[in-house]
């Protein structure tokens, strides 16, 4: 629950966007998930532990993807501030952005972003591998213990992941004027920008 990238965009992805934008970047963040934690289960993580100039690539590939949403970002807040300058006269609250100037994206491009948020970061793995096990029962396996405590972890941040959503959808009407709007995108730029910095230098 702790907000992180992941919640960042989604929050993002339903002010822009739509629910069904921001459900389908969920399923791509809970895919990555998935497949994080079905390569840390066949070693990757203990790989990427072990492999200092491995894992510091990885974070480094991890820290562009986000600096990119970051620019992304604050060209969406740029065309707002823009499209309100030449638009002075609409009416209060009606948005004064075409869809195209907002970037919204198709709910592939939406799967595809989340998919790569979640799978950028090769902490989720290295999380997952390190915690699940010790919370394995006794007398069960490990190689059916940690697959299974790993599919209620990914469904309970699904869940919390929809659950966020429905709180900022139900809040959404009263957030898009374009200066809300334009303020969103420019603490998400932020957001990202910092998280970029800290995953590069391996905070």
């Amino acid at each position: 629950m702790t907000p992180g990238p992941d919640l960042v965009m989604i929050t993002n992805l339903v002010l822009n966007g739509s629910l069904r934008v921001a459900t389908a970047a969920a399923l791509g963040m809970i895919t990555a998930g998935a497949v994080q934690a079905g390569l840390g289960a066949a070693g990757l993580a203990a790989l990427l532990a072990a492999s200092p100039g491995l894992f510091a690539a990885f974070r480094w590939a991890g820290a562009v993807v986000l600096l990119g949403w970051a620019v992304l970002a604050v060209r969406r807040a740029t065309a707002r501030a823009g499209a309100g300058a030449e638009a002075p006269a609409q009416a209060t609250g009606s948005p004064a952005v075409p869809a195209h100037a907002t970037g919204e994206p198709s709910v592939r491009q939406a799967f595809g972003q989340g998919l790569l948020c979640t799978g950028s970061n090769p902490k989720v793995g290295i999380f997952l591998m390190a915690f699940l096990p010790q919370f394995v029962p006794v007398g069960m396996a490990p190689e059916i213990g940690v697959p299974l405590l790993a599919a209620c972890y990914l469904a309970l941040g699904l869940l919390w992941l929809l659950t966020w959503m429905r709180l900022v959808h139900r809040l959404a009407p009263h957030l898009r004027s374009p200066r809300v709007l334009r303020i969103a995108d420019s603490l998400t730029a932020a957001v990202f920008g910092l998280f970029a910095v800290r995953l590069a230098l391996g905070g």
